[in-house]
């Protein structure tokens, strides 16, 4: 069968239907492609807005995706999407469509590329900047085949912007390596690209002469009377001399790179041909695709941030009525909403706004995630000492430490997870100069259907082990300001922690004694006899909950809120070594090297002490996704219902 007999059988069904495999891509006839495109992005809206996920990213890599396949076989060939959120199209066409119901949720789809579900996806990823760097790789490691197989990574101009990206393609190209990087240029990566190389792009974007500049120069250099039709060689220096004209300082091609474009990202016939011309190329190609990010949606427009993610859709109460189905929500900030207090992102938000008006050192700076971390907010009150570099971890902990030499006080807020792609900086240019920078670690701990990639469970382990660090961690929004408000006058490296949660509600606050916030100063909350439970962070109201089923049952169980890992307690702790018989430990983190592991430690340089330790923490291994936080934190036993049961089992004689 040629590829194009299958498009000549009449077929009641859309063309989506008849797509198990990229084979079946491959047969259709040219003019169906189009329509494929439409059906998927249908399909991909109709699905994603009910389940939550990556949209607007999706929206735009449609004829992208269609149009990789059509040309490559990447059963053989190689297919690396930076970040992976994008790849919802391209598991559709890997016979993943019925996989949509469960995207992101527990036992469901990974929402990023998994190798676990198909030979299709290579790596699972969910960090942006690294497509290129293992395209090269990979094209290295298949070079001595007689057939090499073709690499192709996607990176979006944002993730561009990434040091490692930059200097992947500057090693690929004085490598000799065959690679194809299909550059899908949307201006945003969650929020607006910025930076120099954002405004590059731009230029190339915006200027219709480029499209059409080599060809257009030849032809007037061809009419040039004497010189034109006979000095070819002078023809390509003078027309590389014009193009440059147009594009000063051409970066691609300067690099070593066979630059294309920019063309139609949404062009499915036109992306098909450049690809098929780019597999009979050497070296390195970058193909410049210019495309609407959230194409389809009718929000995109005017929102392509909201747009980048959407919540699952509200299930219709159940109340004997004829009640409608409510429209999805769509992520503005990436916050989670609850009838209990405000977002832990809000209300770090809301507090350093608050400082800032009382100190004009304070400077706010992220990466790439004004809206994730909540300093949109900030930006738009004060918008010279707000800084957004992209996605650009280390520069931006550089940055910031060059600030805190220069006398500000700037706030670094970076997603926990991402930080560890500045571990360098944080420890040469702020731990070891003793600088006052401070570091806000939004989504740290479990994330919910985001999964391993993003579960930021891995931060304290990485900054106990560096000196001059405070680390601490606020149960509700009354510490996570107290908290900010002592990071700032703090004469050194201080970090502090919250998960992707809502802050409990005020019946929880009227219960602290709300003790002076010092650093090594921790709280007592409830008073317990045989096993007093050290809690950190967030994870402080599950042991609470825990406390009070245990006292309607007569048993007094102790609570402190340890709020500093580092320095610890250690005169509170020592007395509780020596009155009770356990001292259980409580954290949203890897059990090797966190919390707990610090109050072992501690105890270990102490006198021998009656009390034993038993932690409680996530185990080593890597968390799956789960359609929740709290699932996520149930299966680890670190909900209110683990912690009762380790309890139990730790007073099963005097329980019995």
């Amino acid at each position: 069968m040629t590829e194009t007999t299958r498009a000549d059988v009449p077929s009641s069904r859309s063309i989506l239907d008849r797509i198990d495999s990229p084979r079946d891509v491959k047969r259709l006839a040219p003019e169906e492609l189009p329509r494929l495109c439409d059906e998927l992005r249908a399909f991909l809206l109709a699905t994603v807005q009910q389940t939550g996920g990556h949209l607007g990213s999706n929206l735009g890599t449609v004829e992208l995706t269609v149009a990789l396949h059509r040309v490559f076989d990447f059963r053989r060939d190689r297919l690396v999407f930076d970040v992976s959120h994008q790849a919802y199209a391209h598991k559709v066409l890997t016979g993943r469509r019925a996989g949509f119901t469960l995207l992101r949720q527990t036992g469901g789809m990974c929402g990023f590329t998994n190798p676990i579900e198909s030979e299709y996806d290579l790596f699972h990823t969910g960090h942006a900047g690294t497509s290129i760097s293992l395209g090269l790789g990979l094209a290295l490691a298949g070079a001595h085949e007689a057939e090499p197989p073709h690499v192709v990574s996607l990176v979006g101009d944002a993730a561009l912007g990434a040091g490692v990206a930059f200097e992947a393609l500057n090693h690929a190209a004085a490598s000799g390596a065959r690679l194809i990087v299909v550059l899908n240029d949307n201006e945003w990566s969650i929020s607006k690209s910025v930076g120099g190389l954002a405004r590059y792009l731009s230029r190339i974007r915006s200027s219709r002469l480029v499209q059409r500049a080599h060809q257009e120069m030849q032809g007037l250099i061809q009419a040039i009377p004497v010189i034109g039709p006979k000095v070819d060689r002078t023809l390509e220096q003078i027309g590389e001399v014009m193009r440059h004209a147009v594009v000063p300082g051409h970066i691609f091609e300067e690099l070593g790179v066979t630059y294309v474009g920019p063309i139609d990202g949404h062009d499915v016939g036109l992306l098909v041909e450049h690809f098929t011309r780019a597999k009979g190329l050497t070296g390195v190609v970058l193909i410049h695709a210019l495309t609407e990010k959230g194409r389809g949606h009718p929000k995109a427009p005017t929102h392509p941030e909201r747009v980048h993610g959407v919540k699952a859709a509200e299930k219709p109460r159940d109340s004997g009525s004829d009640t409608k189905k409510l429209p999805p929500r769509t992520i503005a900030s990436a916050e989670p909403k609850s009838a209990t207090g405000p977002a832990f992102t809000k209300a770090f938000a809301d507090a350093l706004i608050k400082l800032a008006e009382r100190d004009l050192r304070v400077h706010a700076i992220t990466a790439a995630m004004p809206s994730g971390t909540g300093l949109d907010a900030f930006g738009e009150r004060f918008p010279a000492r707000f800084h957004d570099t992209g996605i650009t971890e280390q520069h931006a902990i550089g940055l910031a430490a060059g600030m805190a030499k220069g006398g500000l006080r700037p706030v670094a807020a970076i997603y926990s997870t991402f930080l560890q792609r500045g571990y360098d900086q944080v420890f040469q240019e702020v731990a070891l100069q003793d600088l006052p920078v401070l570091l806000v670690l939004d989504r740290a701990g479990l994330v919910g259907g985001d999964g391993p990639t993003h579960n930021g469970v891995f931060d304290l382990a990485f900054l106990r082990t560096l000196p001059n660090f405070v680390l601490a961690a606020p149960r509700d929004a009354s510490d996570l300001e107290r908290m900010l408000e002592l990071g700032l006058r703090h004469d050194g490296p201080f970090a502090l922690r919250f998960p992707r949660d809502n802050c409990p509600g005020a019946e929880r606050i009227h219960r602290s004694e709300r003790r002076e916030m010092s650093p090594g100063r921790a709280e007592v909350l409830v008073e317990g006899d045989s096993v007093v439970v050290w809690a950190y962070g967030a994870l402080v109201n599950q042991a609470l909950e825990a406390s009070d089923r245990f006292a309607r049952r007569g048993i007094q169980i102790g609570v402190v809120d340890a709020r500093f890992a580092k320095p610890l307690d250690v005169e509170l702790l020592s007395r509780h070594a020596q009155s009770a018989r356990w001292i259980v430990t409580l954290e949203e983190h890897q059990r090797a090297g966190g919390f707990g592991s610090a109050v072992l430690e501690a105890l270990n340089a102490l006198p021998a002490t009656p009390a034993r330790v038993k932690v409680l923490a996530l185990p080593d291994r890597f968390i799956d996704h789960k359609t929740t936080r709290e699932e996520q934190l149930s299966d680890a036993g670190l909900d209110a219902d683990g912690v009762e049961r380790a309890v139990r089992s730790l007073l099963q004689p005097s329980l019995a």
